[in-house]
């Protein structure tokens, strides 16, 4: 009962246990015919039945310490793995292991094999390649796990043909896709002849092919196929590392087909943020220059003789006026360059006091009345004068504009301890006697032209 099918040496026990009590009764009957008239029938029938019952006892024994001895064999095999020395007192060939199990050795090792290249070509999926480039290199990869060189890759339909054009792909990424055949379209709606979700074998006026879906969605439909006529059907566990090879190749064609998206999104995006910033630039340029004319025409106009008050204080409004248009005109590139990122803050030390005052005079809010502040000790910060004088002109402008004539518009300058505690924040506060917002209106505050 040494190496060999299982089914043979199944046969070979029940022979042993048959045979040799039906030829030994047949012998003895022969040789002795009287004896079943001297012993009866019945004590002859039961002489028989208990000598073949102890006789299958004890190739029973003999078969069940083999076959024991055989499974506790390819248990020791799955645990340790092929390649460890031979056991002692088992000598069933070269390397001490039988047929079935350097069998089963050798589908586990390739079955290892096929999942960690499966790994490895999901680990390298290149996702940051066009789609095509993405497509052929899921058929190199197939072929690479199964050890198949006939796999093709079927594109059926995609939902935006600039990304990956319909077409059977190889895995050359240097060659154009093929058309597509009725063979293709077959299969991809052929019946299943065997087969699990996501992974079959069809069979129709064609030949036999193993099938694996490529789907994502609505966007992809796709099949990978094999020719396997004359070949052994796929068993379930093959069919099983199909489908998730198919999985993986719908997954990084769809995330290549939307990282082709976005990135062109993105350049187009730069493109028109580029030419806002071009308009803006020419838009400033063009209206800083008249209005420094009118600024400077105003002010001429000012000093004249002859000009009574009436008119000089028109004239100083226009000329405010036209400092406050040139200034709006300077935020609006401000803005441009916040929004693609290209201002870069200015870092200089100073004292706030100076500043707030200088542009609440800037302001002539004759008709407030004006307090500033200072609490806590006196301080520079670190900070753009030009951004800060900026915000500061908005939110007193902002005030003058909502707050009743004749209240009082307060700035308090202050400072505080920064989270970690190892330098200080000047906070400006600036309160005026208006309506004010409420909690609806906060949350929407700083959305751009809200």
């Amino acid at each position: 009962m040494g190496a060999g099918r299982p089914s043979l040496r199944l046969l070979a026990v029940l022979l042993t246990v048959v045979l040799p009590p039906l030829v030994a009764f047949a012998l003895l009957t022969d040789a002795e015919p009287a004896w079943i008239a001297r012993l009866g029938n019945g004590t002859a029938l039961l002489i028989a039945v208990g000598a073949a019952a102890i006789w299958a006892a004890v190739v029973s024994v003999v078969a069940a310490r083999s076959l024991a001895a055989e499974a506790r064999s390819m248990v020791e095999l799955a645990e340790r793995g092929v390649g460890s020395g031979n056991d002692e007192g088992r000598a069933t060939g070269d390397d001490g292991l039988s047929g079935v199990q350097r069998r089963l050795a050798s589908t586990l090792e390739d079955r290892n094999r096929q999942i960690s290249d499966l790994a490895a070509l999901v680990r390298s999926a290149p996702i940051a390649r066009d789609a095509p480039a993405v497509a052929h290199a899921m058929v190199a990869g197939a072929r690479q796990v199964t050890g198949d060189p006939t796999w093709l890759l079927a594109v059926l339909r995609v939902d935006t043909g600039r990304d990956l054009t319909p077409g059977v792909y190889g895995p050359d990424a240097g060659s154009p896709p093929e058309p597509l055949s009725e063979v293709h379209r077959w299969a991809s709606t052929a019946e299943v002849g065997s087969g699990s979700r996501g992974a079959r074998l069809a069979a129709g006026p064609w030949g036999a092919f193993s099938v694996i879906d490529v789907a994502a969605g609505e966007e992809l439909r796709a099949i990978l196929l094999a020719p396997w006529e004359g070949r052994p059907d796929p068993s379930p566990a093959e069919l099983n590392l199909f489908g998730l090879l198919g999985q993986h190749a719908a997954t990084a064609i769809e995330h290549a087909m939307l990282y082709t998206r976005l990135r062109v999104q993105t350049d187009e995006l730069n493109r028109m943020a580029a030419v806002q910033t071009d308009f803006l630039r020419g838009i400033t340029h063009d209206l800083q220059t008249p209005l420094t004319s009118i600024r400077a025409l105003a002010s001429e106009l000012k000093d004249s003789h002859g000009v009574d008050t009436a008119a000089r204080i028109d004239l100083e409004t226009i000329a405010q006026q036209a400092d406050r248009l040139r200034r709006m005109v300077g935020q609006l590139l401000v803005v441009s360059r916040l929004e693609v990122g290209e201002l870069t803050p200015r870092q200089e030390v100073f004292r706030v006091t100076p500043l707030v005052r200088r542009t609440w005079d800037a302001l002539r809010a004759t008709e407030h009345g004006f307090d500033l502040q200072e609490m806590g000790p006196a301080h520079l910060v670190v900070a753009d004068p030009d951004r800060l004088e900026q915000v500061l002109w908005a939110l007193m402008d902002n005030a003058i504009k909502y707050s009743p004539a004749g209240s009082r518009i307060t700035v308090l300058i202050a400072t505080s301890a920064a989270p970690a505690g190892d330098r200080l924040i000047s906070e400006i506060s600036v309160r005026d006697a208006g309506a004010g917002m409420d909690a609806g209106t906060r949350e929407h505050a700083f959305e751009q032209f809200f």
